[in-house]
């Protein structure tokens, strides 16, 4: 989504509220959270006023999602579309909002109305592509994607300010795997152009800086390995190069990181799915399987016996599977806990810590909502990351983020009870996500908004440097 500046200055409402939502345009699209704020107040004023006002239910939209009111976001785009069902930009806006929140079923509802009103809307096959490959039918992802962006392999982000800005040029996948990015630059500072580089065939535009937002080396090796070519055409300083980022895949990192001290990674293969019905193959229980390039817990199962391994092949898709080694990471109190750290610019950052008591541990299936002293916890986690971990642990995570060497990416591990770091993941897909806006979860604004600055930061700086 990008913020818009258009008004219908010949809209059939007062002048005093084509005066305000000009306003309103103008101040959403700036840094400053106090003029955002006011922003989205002159939004309200307007609809006080005109109810039905397509730009100030879309601007207010785009607004509210990209400072990360998203439930708010979905209500400003649904009353759009209430007024105005057969807009097709709207639907799209709407349909990008509820897939965020993984709600595929109402995402595609919107995308394909979307399309009913306007066929060519690459936002919607865009849209439909990642739905499809969520829900793991290749075949239709593959034609929504290339509908999406065989003639919209760039688009451009530009910069709040009113002088020149850096110029930044961003590495996108067609497919999944990115960085979510955004969140993660200074627009007042940064005029952003994205390329899907599978589909990019142009010469490079002039930029200052590169971010390589390519970040699962299972799912976009062909976009990696295409941008070392493109980047050959570069002289700019790179945020995570590809050639680093392609030695980040589950397999690879079980191999190369399981050896580091104080580290315990779990043995990986893929097997092809004829394996497992094959009466001789060999496999001891428990194992985990999961479809490659999937992220969120998606198409992932624990196989403890014979039933499981058959429900499981029916719903992985796929004809290779990630055969992982199940270890049991359980605390003595029957808990598991998944940490998250963000390594930025040589430095580590603590980003969150989940509690539960199933195996198949994530943020937001946690039990971190109901349970205050799981928030209390990670509260401990967050504020004091060196103490809470210990320097055996500390020094396992330093080694890990050496061995990878990238300039932005997460570290997801557990602790056994000998004290190891289980290594689950670490790519750069992981997002630096503002908590929701309620007060229970204050906690952990300092620790986001630390990591969030940090790449910020880091952005700015090289970018900068480049100018010189």
């Amino acid at each position: 989504m990008t913020s818009s500046q258009s008004v219908d200055l010949h809209a059939p409402i007062p002048l005093s509220a084509r005066l305000l939502l000009g306003r309103a345009n103008s101040l959403a699209l700036s840094s400053s959270l106090h003029d955002q704020a006011l922003a989205k107040d002159l939004f309200m004023q307007v609809l006080a006023i005109a109810s039905d006002n397509l730009d100030a239910w879309v601007n207010l939209g785009i607004l509210l999602f990209e400072t990360g009111y998203t439930l708010a976001a979905i209500t400003a785009f649904s009353a759009a579309a209430h007024h105005h069902p057969e807009d097709a930009r709207v639907r799209a806006y709407l349909g990008n909002a509820l897939l965020y929140k993984n709600d595929l079923e109402a995402a595609r509802i919107h995308f394909d109305i979307a399309l009913k009103f306007d066929p060519g809307s690459f936002h919607a096959h865009q849209g439909l592509a990642s739905i499809c490959r969520r829900l793991g039918n290749d075949q239709e992802s593959a034609m929504h994607r290339h509908l999406g962006f065989k003639d919209h392999a760039v688009s451009i982000l530009p910069a709040y300010a009113q002088t020149t800005p850096l110029r930044l040029l961003v590495l996108a996948s067609a497919h999944e795997g990115n960085i979510p990015w955004r969140l993660l630059i200074d627009r007042s500072a940064f005029h952003s152009t994205m390329i899907a580089v599978e589909y990019f065939e142009e010469h490079l535009p002039p930029h200052d800086l590169v971010f390589n937002a390519i970040g699962d080396a299972d799912l976009c090796r062909e976009a990696l390995e295409k941008s070392v070519s493109l980047l050959n055409a570069s002289t700019a300083p790179v945020i995570n190069r590809p050639e680093a980022v392609l030695l980040s895949g589950r397999i690879s990192n079980s191999t190369r990181l399981a050896d580091l001290p104080g580290v315990l990674s779990p043995a990986m293969h893929l097997a092809a799915r004829r394996d497992y019905a094959n009466a001789a193959f060999m496999h001891s229980f428990p194992f985990l399987l999961r479809s490659p390039g999937y992220h969120g817990g998606s198409h992932f199962f624990r196989i403890d016996d014979q039933d499981a391994l058959l429900t499981a092949l029916e719903e992985l898709p796929g004809e290779e599977l990630l055969h992982i080694e199940y270890l049991d990471y359980r605390s003595p109190d029957g808990l598991f806990r998944k940490y998250r750290a963000m390594s930025i610019n040589g430095s580590l950052y603590p980003l969150h810590l989940a509690i539960s008591r199933n195996w198949n541990v994530h943020y937001f299936s946690s039990d971190m909502e109901r349970n205050a002293s799981y928030r209390d916890e990670e509260a401990s986690f967050l504020n004091g990351f060196e103490r809470h971990l210990g320097a055996k642990i500390i020094s396992a995570l330093e080694n890990i983020q050496l061995a990878l060497g990238l300039d932005y990416c997460g570290i997801d591990f557990g602790i056994d009870v000998y004290g190891r770091v289980i290594l689950f993941e670490a790519n750069p897909t992981m997002l630096i996500n503002p908590p929701a806006h309620e007060e229970k979860w204050d906690y952990r604004r300092d620790a986001i908004s630390k990591a969030l600055s940090a790449t910020r930061n880091m952005l700015f700086e090289r970018a900068a440097l480049s100018r010189r």
